[in-house]
């Protein structure tokens, strides 16, 4: 019996009457905890969802960190309304209330579009309404009604499924960037941060034509990933791969002054952005992925003059719409990207808090991704795989050994 046939059968039968979620209180990690609920069941015009696995998002440690302060939850009581974070999902449908029947059926899986708008109110999934790190949640009109829920194929992986959404972000910065969408096809790209979506970005750059890729990360752990990960890919490709630590190695003893066509800052250093000017080939675009702390601390100076003599290009995205969730979506139907390149751990919900620390510390080269329903502490794929990257057969196996030991995830 897979891990799905159970499911189907188990809760054929009846659903659990109590489940965990992962919920915050109050600013800080003092007020993260994982608490014991009732599973809900669905009312008029909801469905009960199962969360089958949630990527962990450097923005989950952020509202850990800020609390009522953060800017999609001033305003909000946490002691009487926690958040439910988790926002990277899939999922699976248990339950279908009044008014869905003929829509909606038990078994059928989806992702979310995290940033909802409903009726003009932005109410983002993991925020505002509550994410999925818990055994099961409730989706109501705000987000069935508005389009959010988009079906996925019986054949991708719950960690595929659940990290197309930052893959979506990686596609929408690329949205004005170039004619082609891409890094400059038989150019070079310098990907300035080698975390998890800068691996998404390098295998972009790779299926997107990059001759020449560099990367550069002040953690060994992470370029050591990158290499793993992409070497061979690389080789296949005709593509050379650089791999460089700026704290061991400066730039310009690697990097020719303005022979780089695409820079992607995907590191918060205002220091990385401004450096990277120097290194802008004429025509050049400079990407700035990722997301700084403060106003304050992301100012730098930039020469009009050159850029406009040298006809650079410099721009940035923050998230993405559903359509580049769709987008990524079918990439990785199609076999185009596939997330499971960027998975570094995993584990079981009682081990979401662990995770979310070490998200503070970036200590995994990689996304860690939670199965709620497996009773299995934050591991390194490696371990689970003997080595190899992780997979959707790496996770189908993982499932069935669990199952076989009874290791389920229950209060």
């Amino acid at each position: 019996m897979t891990f799905e046939e159970y499911y189907k059968a188990a809760e054929a039968e009846a659903l659990p009457t109590r489940m965990w979620a992962v919920e915050l209180f109050g600013q800080g990690r003092e007020h993260l905890k994982l608490v014991e609920q009732p599973v809900p069941r669905p009312g008029p015009g909801q469905l009960l969802l199962r969360s089958d696995a949630v990527g962990l998002c450097a923005s989950d440690y952020k509202i850990m960190l800020q609390g009522e302060t953060h800017s999609r939850l001033r305003g909000r009581d946490l002691g009487r309304e926690p958040v439910r974070l988790g926002h990277e999902v899939s999922l699976t449908v248990t339950g279908v209330g009044a008014g869905l029947e003929g829509r909606f059926a038990v078994g059928q899986r989806f992702a979310i579009q995290p940033d909802i708008i409903h009726r003009g109110q932005r109410m983002a999934y993991g925020y505002r309404l509550a994410g999925a790190l818990a055994h099961y949640g409730l989706a109501g009109p705000e987000i069935v009604e508005g389009g959010y829920l988009l079906p996925v194929s019986e054949g991708l992986g719950y960690a595929q499924v659940a990290l197309t959404e930052p893959w979506a972000c990686v596609l929408h910065a690329y949205q004005n960037h170039r004619p082609s969408r891409s890094v400059r096809p038989g150019g070079t790209a310098w990907y300035v941060g080698a975390g998890p979506l800068g691996l998404m970005h390098v295998e972009k750059g790779l299926a997107d034509g990059a001759r020449h890729i560099i990367v550069s990360d002040l953690k060994a752990e992470r370029l050591a990933k990158v290499e793993r990960t992409f070497a061979e890919r690389a080789r296949q490709v005709g593509a050379t791969l650089l791999l460089f630590n700026p704290a061991e190695k400066r730039p310009e003893t690697l990097i020719p002054p303005h022979s780089v066509d695409d820079v992607i800052v995907l590191c918060a250093s205002r220091q990385a952005g401004q450096e990277a000017f120097g290194f802008l080939a004429d025509g050049g675009f400079l990407n700035v992925f990722a997301g700084f702390p403060n106003r304050g601390e992301s100012e730098i100076p930039v020469n009009l003059y050159d850029m406009h003599y040298r006809n650079w290009t410099l721009l940035a995205t923050s998230g993405s719409p559903i359509e580049a969730l769709q987008a990524a979506l079918a990439a990785c139907q199609a076999g185009r990207i596939d997330p499971n390149n960027v998975v570094a751990a995993v584990g079981g919900l009682r081990s979401a808090l662990e995770g979310i620390d070490h998200l503070g510390e970036a200590t995994f080269p990689g996304r860690i991704v939670i199965y709620p329903h497996l009773d299995l502490p934050l591991t390194l794929v490696e371990e689970v795989t003997g080595g190899a990257p992780w997979s959707t057969e790496a996770e189908r196996s993982l499932f069935g050994r669990l199952l076989a030991e009874g290791r389920l995830s229950r209060p």
